[in-house]
């Protein structure tokens, strides 16, 4: 028994003719004709008494036409509840993203995104292991900055359920007060670090780490997510501290040369990658797509336009 059989019954019952019931199915007369006969010879019964006059029900077909009614029905829910939670999946959408990404393409790209798209509702979650919930399949796109190697790495290990795409990239910048000795370098190598006092942000704590295993200990004065303490320090000349050229190049403070940008080099985990991922398992949906599109445009153009 198929679907399209049943709509047929249910349509000639309702019109009371096969040229009618066409009509309103836009298919031919032999079509429903060839349906329906089907039906009646799998099941050995007669629904309908043809004549010149049209077609109507036999005692026997009343029957089953009632329950084609009712299936018709069931078939008509089923069809408004999948449309319905499909209405509710092209409403939402939710992303997971490690802190960095937070600082740089995030921000303009979802001033854009919700300008275009005031009916989407959007649900970020911030995460250092963001890679951990998109294996779970829990969100739909996910945004990280991790260093070049280990983006190529996790390409390789989870390509098979995940899909990798790199939006820009980046480097690893020891940040200086102007009034700092190391001010007038021209790049930075890790056992320069050794002799300074680092304010630590919280997602490069694995590059300290590194480094400290590597070359010897950096003596740390305290680790935070907060930009703003880590500027301040550096402009004080307190401290230094390292962070993603995308993350302060447009600062105001080191725009103005408060705070001095400095390559760290010689370094294999300097160079570091933006992307975005997002588990192959998952519907992917329009509002994910159109935000990516949105966040590869103002990258591209390097800028967004506030109005």
């Amino acid at each position: 028994m198929q679907i399209e059989q049943i709509e047929y019954i249910v349509e000639v019952a309702k019109t009371g003719s096969l040229t009618k019931a066409a009509q309103k199915r836009h298919v031919s007369v032999s079509t429903i004709s060839q349906s329906i006969a089907n039906f009646e010879e799998r099941y050995g019964i007669k629904l309908f008494k043809r004549s010149r006059l049209g077609a109507q029900p036999t005692d026997q077909g009343k029957k089953v036409i009632e329950k084609a009614f009712e299936v018709q029905l069931k078939l008509e829910e089923l069809e408004n509840e999948t449309k319905t939670h499909n209405d509710l999946d092209n409403n939402h959408l939710s992303i997971v993203s490690s802190p960095s990404i937070l600082l740089t393409h995030l921000p303009d790209t979802l001033f854009n995104y919700q300008r275009a798209y005031p009916h989407i509702n959007i649900t970020i979650k911030e995460h250092l292991e963001a890679l951990e919930i998109l294996k779970e399949n829990e969100t739909d796109i996910g945004f990280i900055a991790v260093n070049e190697s280990t983006w190529i790495e996790w390409g390789n290990l989870y390509k098979n359920i995940l899909h990798f795409d790199t939006l820009s990239q980046g480097r690893l910048c020891v940040c200086v007060s102007r009034k700092s000795p190391l001010a007038f370098k021209d790049s930075i190598a890790p056992e320069e670090l050794l002799d300074q006092t680092l304010v630590l942000y919280s997602s490069t704590k694995h590059v300290y780490e590194n480094i400290c295993q590597q070359y010897g200990h950096i003596q740390m004065l305290f680790q935070t997510y907060n930009t703003e303490i880590l500027k301040k320090l550096v402009m004080s000349g307190i401290a230094i501290t390292l962070l993603s050229d995308a993350i302060i190049k447009n600062d105001p403070s080191v725009l103005n040369g408060d705070i001095i940008c400095i390559p760290l080099v010689n370094y294999e985990r300097s160079n570091l990658t933006y992307g975005l991922v997002r588990s192959k398992k998952r519907s992917f949906l329009k509002p994910a797509r159109d935000f990516i599109k949105t966040m590869k445009q103002q990258i591209e153009n390097g800028y967004i336009e506030k109005k």
